[in-house]
């Protein structure tokens, strides 16, 4: 099995096949991969996996062909990141897959599961698996103990009335698997990517909607049922998770609208006027303040596109500038306005009843408001259990690390809730630490016995609630820019990974596949080619840690920014070549407005372009001064 295993170039997700080998005793894989059949006969031992490993936010699309009325229950559907092994594949998935660490087991909905019904599935940034089907309501259930920066793989287990499955296709933003799935036929445009008519064709199959619903009971009561009787999946209360169908304008469209560059696309065609600027002037040592004084200034105005000027440098700002500042201004936000604390990744709001009174935390939420909606980055920074309290939704903190808290005074005090095991320990805490315990909320820490229930209390209390003046201060500053906060908080999966350090880091292959490279005529391609290969080596340095440089570091001298912005880049990056001088050394350089770097012909090593390019890097910090 591969993770991946692309024939329609780099845009290609892989495959989306049946893995043949990789299956229950009574299963058949067939039409090349992409029909999954189960013996009418059985209703168990009807596991497959698929060919590959999926990716975050890759929607999949699948077909019930054929069900069976002999049998109860339905499909199950599974992700795990532990690779399949064709000896350890059990007859079911539930209780055997769900109740073993590493494995997530979702039974679908028998309502759902009726013939040629398409049930569409994915798992996001936020750890759940989501399920819409021909109900047009969307379900979810926590994955959790998977761990997301790991290769994911599916499985299925044709269970119970399901008997045959077919894989549709799957997507991921303007990504798909093999249109042959859609079409049969491998058409692909000069730059080797997936052509229009059969891009339209696969994404034609995926058609969804809004409503999100709970699975949660559903995998409980079908994990305690027993093996032999192939139980169905009772009907249960439905809870509505949000209600966003209001909000925005084309929300009866697909899921591919739903995604964070469809959001953003959609919030600046409402609110931002491309046709007037506002400029904006840095003072790279002062960059905080500049920003300050543009926002406050009486003629500014955020729906006008920033045109960013640096003082001393010669750039002339055609994306490259606003790039570089606005992600300069998103590591300011997070370290010199004095109002978050913790560690990177797992940000905290500082109770500062001064910086309140100062609107630092509305500052805040304005200026990463402006960032978002001119293209540049997110914030990335807030502690996930934090954000998802922000977003009014249910975070289990029974399991958080209190590591996590800045404080060490209080990390004693949840160290302290936590050791308890007997009686006697309880009644030490309630002396030692009640009042305190009383003070965040708890005042039932002497009658609670349920020390998780205290702990998660306290937790709550302390990152969340504590600063709830700020947090909102922080939300107001937000929603000052076109209501965005009320955006987030509508589609607070979705925005996950822009607000939290959950998104994907840069990879070699996904670096590598940003870029165009361009050649030049057949008597100057030899030196350029020996370029390029010592090129690929030094990104491999890079892959293995043998160098200080990182792919991030690289791609904003290149771009200005240090990972693609949720809105995407205007168009591909470029390398580009140049002839080097007989005398003296001059090192690649980069034009961040068109995204190209050039580099010279002939490199004669690895080392020598890794020793220039870190010297280009790190000497040339400021635009105009390469």
């Amino acid at each position: 099995m591969t993770e991946h295993d692309r024939i329609c170039g780099s845009r290609c997700l892989g495959p989306m096949t049946f893995h043949a080998e990789m299956t229950g005793k009574y299963v058949t894989i067939s039409q090349g991969g992409r029909l999954a059949s189960r013996d009418a006969s059985s209703f168990m031992d009807g596991l497959v996996f698929l060919s590959r490993a999926i990716k975050v936010n890759e929607k999949m699309c699948i077909q019930i062909e054929s069900c069976s009325s002999r049998w109860d229950g339905a499909l199950r559907i599974g992700f795990t990141n532990i690779m399949p092994n064709k000896r350890s594949i059990p007859p079911s998935s539930i209780p055997e897959l769900s109740d073993t660490p590493g494995y997530c087991v979702l039974p679908v909905p028998v309502d759902l599961c009726v013939h040629s019904a398409e049930i569409h599935f994915w798992m996001n940034y936020a750890g759940m698996v989501l399920v819409e089907g021909i109900t047009r309501e969307r379900y979810y259930i926590k994955a959790k103990g998977l761990n997301l920066n790991k290769s994911l793989w599916v499985f299925f287990d044709l269970y119970g009335k399901t008997s045959t499955v077919r894989l549709l296709g799957s997507r991921r933003g303007s990504r798909t698997s093999c249109p042959d799935i859609a079409s049969g036929i491998n058409r692909l445009d000069s730059e080797n990517q997936v052509s229009d008519s059969v891009l339209n064709e696969v994404l034609s199959k995926f058609s969804f909607s809004l409503t999100t619903h709970t699975l949660s009971s559903v995998i409980n009561r079908n994990a305690s049922s027993p093996l032999g009787s192939a139980p169905s999946v009772p009907s249960q209360r439905r809870q509505r998770l949000t209600s966003s169908t209001s909000y925005m304008s084309c929300r009866n469209s697909s899921i591919e609208d739903i995604d964070v560059e469809s959001l953003l696309r959609e919030f600046q065609q409402n609110h931002l006027s491309a046709s007037e600027h506002v400029s904006v002037l840095v003072n790279r040592n002062r960059l905080l303040q500049s920003a300050k004084n543009a926002v406050s200034n009486c003629n500014f105005s955020w729906t006008k596109l920033p045109f960013v000027k640096f003082v001393g440098e010669e750039a002339l700002d055609c994306g490259g500038p606003k790039r570089e500042f606005l992600r300069l201004l998103m590591m300011e936000v997070q370290s010199s306005l004095g109002i978050f604390e913790g560690k990177p990744g797992h940000l905290f709001f500082t109770y500062d009843q001064m910086a309140l009174e100062q609107h630092k935390y509305e500052l805040a939420g304005k200026l990463i408001a402006w960032s978002l909606a001119h293209g540049g980055p997110g914030f990335k920074a807030l502690d996930p259990c934090l954000y998802q309290l922000m977003c009014i939704q249910e975070c289990p903190l029974t399991d958080f690390n209190w590591h996590l808290i800045p404080d060490a005074d209080i990390q004693n005090k949840m160290q302290k809730i936590l050791s308890c095991k007997r009686t006697t320990d309880l009644r030490r805490l309630q002396r030692d630490e009640g009042d305190w315990i009383c003070e965040c909320g708890v005042p039932g820490i002497y009658i609670i016995r349920d020390i998780p229930q205290i702990y998660s209390y306290v937790i709550r209390h302390y990152i969340y609630l504590r600063t709830s003046k700020m947090i909102n201060q922080f939300t107001e500053g937000l929603n000052a820019y076109g209501q965005f906060w009320d955006l987030v908080k509508s589609y607070w999966a979705e925005f996950l990974p822009i607000f939290t350090n959950t998104h994907e880091p840069i990879s070699r292959s996904s670096f590598r596949a940003l870029f165009k490279i361009h050649w030049s005529k057949a008597m100057k391609r030899e030196p350029e080619e020996k370029t390029i290969h010592y090129w690929e080596l030094v990104l491999k340095m890079i892959e293995d840690k043998k160098t200080d440089l990182r792919f991030e570091e690289l791609f904003a001298f290149i771009t200005g920014a240090d990972q693609v912005p949720p809105l995407g880049l205007p168009q591909k990056p470029s390398i580009h070549f140049y002839q080097p001088e007989k005398r003296g050394c001059r090192l690649p350089y980069a034009n961040t407005c068109m995204m190209g770097l050039f580099l010279p012909r002939g490199v004669k090593s690895e080392a020598e372009l890794h020793r220039m390019l870190l010297r280009a890097i790190r000497d040339s910090a400021d635009f105009g001064r390469t």
